[in-house]
């Protein structure tokens, strides 16, 4: 009896057994299957992209606080959106004030047939103090050079066709060209027209 309590134990444990008797091969017992569900993976790649939506670009602009920079910060937020409107299923709209040198993101939700605007995600984003929104150009506004403008990321992870033109202190430009299909920012030296950048 004492023998098979013994087995018992070794079975709950999942480890090797050998008949009471004593004879015949060990055998294995599996432990018990755990794992992640599909869900919180996903979860878990969502607040992923938040924190480096967040984050990332603000340890950027500590260490190098320029147009550069602020290239980056762009370039990473827009690839930071196309991945949590894919896993989120919800279009997120990244707005550029050319007043105030800021930009924010919001998210749009479907009211009554009506796109609305949530507040800001986190808080607004300036650029660095020598840096400045020169003009943006996108295919639903056109080229605007005052004001506010827009770009948006939708669930299949399409984004409006954009061209951001930054200029520094020292009238250097920057060029940002959003790619429609991948999301992905390409920056260039200089002020390339939005035709030619596409």
């Amino acid at each position: 009896m004492r023998e098979w309590v013994a087995a018992g134990l070794l079975r709950q444990q999942g480890g090797l057994l050998r008949h009471p008797s004593g004879s015949g091969a060990l055998q294995t017992v599996p432990l018990a299957q755990s794992g992640f569900t599909l869900l919180e993976i996903m979860i878990v790649v969502m607040i992923l992209g938040l924190v480096a939506m967040l984050v990332v670009p603000r340890l950027f602009s500590v260490l190098d606080g320029d147009a550069r920079s602020a290239s980056r910060d762009v370039a990473g937020l827009v690839a930071a959106l196309v991945q949590e409107a894919v896993a989120s299923h919800t279009i997120h709209r990244l707005t550029f004030d050319l007043e105030t040198n800021e930009y924010w993101v919001t998210t749009l939700s479907q009211a009554g047939g009506v796109l609305e605007e949530s507040p800001p995600v986190g808080a607004k984003r300036a650029l660095p103090a020598e840096v400045r929104f020169e003009d943006v150009v996108t295919s639903h506004q056109g080229l605007v050079t005052e004001g506010r403008a827009f770009t948006q990321v939708f669930p299949s992870g399409i984004v409006t066709r954009t061209t951001i033109h930054l200029e520094e202190h020292d009238r250097s430009h920057y060029t940002l060209t959003v790619n429609p299909i991948t999301g992905r920012v390409t920056v260039v030296d200089g002020y390339v027209e939005a035709k030619d950048a596409a």
